[in-house]
């Protein structure tokens, strides 16, 4: 499997990191959605449902509806709620609402069930207050028992005056039959079936005039049902509900929140160990483990857990170059004092089982070796890029590592250095080559200028730091392909713990032995190049006791013929 498929599977560690370094924009999202969610709740338009229950009987009007419908007894349900919500119904409730909208408007905001095994009726109607919703509902239902009456009415005296038609055809034929019985004989056979023809409609007008005293009985009270629940206004509304637009706004933040924290994570993947380099293409040469605290930006003890990674830092570059000498450059994959660190540590390391080794603080700007290894503010690397100068010794002892020697950034630091030229560099290490065996170069980040750029051209490797977990993926990328894209030699990556925060700068000037004025510091490279090749620079008068000459003798070109020597500020 390759370097990028591997990385591709995610575990479960990559999730819960996700969540522990995004954890402050899930809980933003999910914020945002609740409140969302509660702003919708309270200006969103309310609606409230209330419920009218009607019982229905059966009457002449109903006599006729379809056999064996899906709703069982006497009257047909099924057909009932579609009188509810007809337009003679919604017509009779706009009257008694005292509205004046279209009827089908109204008729849409109306419901009718039928519950299971009974002849009631559920008429329910949505309004957009509660007391609305009820006297819709309410209207309904007596409209409904209204319009079911007057049915009723109508078609009872339309079946009397049908009858009473039948019953009037039928007297007036009884007649002609009682009288024709009468006239002939008793032993005729007319008689006999005129006699016959007469009982027959007698027996028919009995029956009629039954159901005529049936109809004008039902007259007396034509309802169809009653009202068994009047409609009364809800306590709260039916939409929206809160218990679900609250939960639903909190789940949906959550979402989203979890869908950004993991894209933003992918996108701008912080580095948190060797897993994440994978796809790089850049061997893990030390890897610190991340702790809670970040480390302090100082010169580590020898047998500490971190120290021994520099330890095995040192044995990884020697075993890898080899013999000769060489030049080993340590830059940050972003801007931070990681690089500063990691170079500090690798020399003083280094020194402890290998001769002739030199430190080289190259980053004029942000450098903090010379306050971490106990040197003052002095001439240095800039001072010896400007005069063209022999080292030869140079550099200075420090008591955390005697057999270590510092060259310090240099006079003209900052914003007052220039940008390095590329063969003051090779030219100067050339000259250090002879004698230094292990020369570690402490560069800016690559992202901070074009000096990285320079001194990786003139270096043997490179040794990209990178600060966990402030460093993404992207800077590491970006950094390895443009150092490997000038021709350097990429060894590998160091992983360390970012240094706290508060070692931006240290204050060197309070320590410093070399005093320099303000105008000294805005004087050109060249002037104050002519300054020092005229005098011997001499460490600052102190208390008169264990005074130390910090004068570092270096012989410049045609020194010994002029019979002149210039002094750096050295040992």
């Amino acid at each position: 499997m390759s370097q990028a498929q591997e990385r591709e599977d995610l575990q479960l560690t990559d999730y819960t990191g996700t969540l522990r370094r995004r954890w402050w924009l899930i809980l933003l999202c999910a914020t945002v959605g609740l409140v969302g969610a509660v702003g919708y709740y309270k200006t969103a338009h309310k609606e409230y449902i209330a419920t009218a229950t009607v019982y229905v009987t059966g009457s002449s009007s109903t006599a006729n509806e379809v056999a064996n419908g899906r709703t069982s007894g006497t009257v047909n349900l099924d057909t009932e709620a579609q009188v509810v919500q007809s337009a003679a119904v919604a017509q009779g409730a706009a009257k008694l609402m005292h509205v004046t909208v279209p009827l089908q408007q109204l008729i849409n905001r109306l419901s009718v069930t039928v519950p299971a095994n009974s002849q009631v009726l559920s008429i329910s109607c949505q309004e957009s207050s509660a007391n609305g919703a009820a006297t819709c509902a309410q209207s309904f239902a007596q409209a409904f028992l209204t319009y079911s009456s007057t049915t009723t009415i109508a078609l009872a005296n339309q079946q009397i005056s049908a009858l009473q038609a039948k019953i009037a055809d039928l007297q007036s034929s009884s007649a002609k039959l009682s009288v024709e019985v009468a006239s002939l004989p008793g032993n005729s056979p007319q008689r006999a079936t005129a006699q016959q023809q007469l009982s027959s409609d007698n027996s028919q007008l009995g029956s009629l005039n039954n159901q005529v005293a049936q109809l004008i009985a039902e007259l007396t009270n034509p309802s169809a049902g009653s009202i068994l629940s009047a409609a009364t206004p809800p306590s709260s509304a039916s939409s929206p509900k809160k218990l679900l637009v609250l939960p639903s706004g909190l789940l949906l933040g959550l979402l989203v929140g979890l869908v950004l924290a993991f894209v933003l994570d992918r996108r701008h993947r912080r580095i948190l160990g060797p897993r994440d380099l994978a796809g790089i293409d850049v061997p893990v040469l030390m890897n610190s483990p991340l702790t809670r605290s970040a480390a302090d930006v100082a010169i580590v003890a020898p047998r500490s857990p971190l120290g021994r990674e520099f330890t095995g830092l040192t044995h990884v570059l020697t075993g890898s170059l080899g013999t000769g000498s060489h030049v080993i450059l340590v830059t940050g994959a972003r801007p931070g004092h990681g690089a500063s660190m990691v170079a500090a540590n690798l020399a003083v390391a280094l020194s402890r089982n290998q001769p002739d080794v030199t430190l080289i603080c190259a980053d004029l700007e942000d450098s903090v070796i010379p306050a971490m290894v106990g040197l003052p503010h002095g001439p240095g690397l800039t001072d010896l890029l400007a005069d063209d100068a022999k080292p030869g010794d140079a550099g200075e002892p420090v008591a955390v590592a005697p057999r270590l020697r510092v060259i310090r950034p240099g006079v003209a630091v900052g914003t007052d250095a220039e940008d390095m030229q590329q063969d003051d560099v090779e030219r100067l290490l050339a000259k250090l080559r002879t004698y230094a065996r292990w020369i570690v170069l402490e560069a800016p980040s690559v992202l901070s200028g074009p000096d990285a750029y320079t001194l990786a051209q003139s270096a043997d490797t490179v040794v990209v730091v990178v600060e966990v977990p402030r460093t993404s993926r992207q800077h590491v990328q970006s950094a390895v392909q443009d150092l490997r894209r000038i021709g350097a030699n990429v060894l590998g990556a160091a992983l360390l713990p970012a240094p706290k925060a508060q070692a931006q700068r240290y204050a060197l000037e309070s320590t410093q032995s070399v005093p320099v004025t303000p105008d000294e510091r805005r004087q050109p490279a060249g002037e104050q190049r002519k300054e020092l090749n005229g005098r011997a620079v001499t460490p600052q008068d102190g208390d008169g006791e264990n005074d130390t000459d910090h004068t570092l003798v270096i012989d410049w070109p045609g020194a010994e013929a002029d019979g002149k020597s210039s002094s750096l500020p050295g040992r």
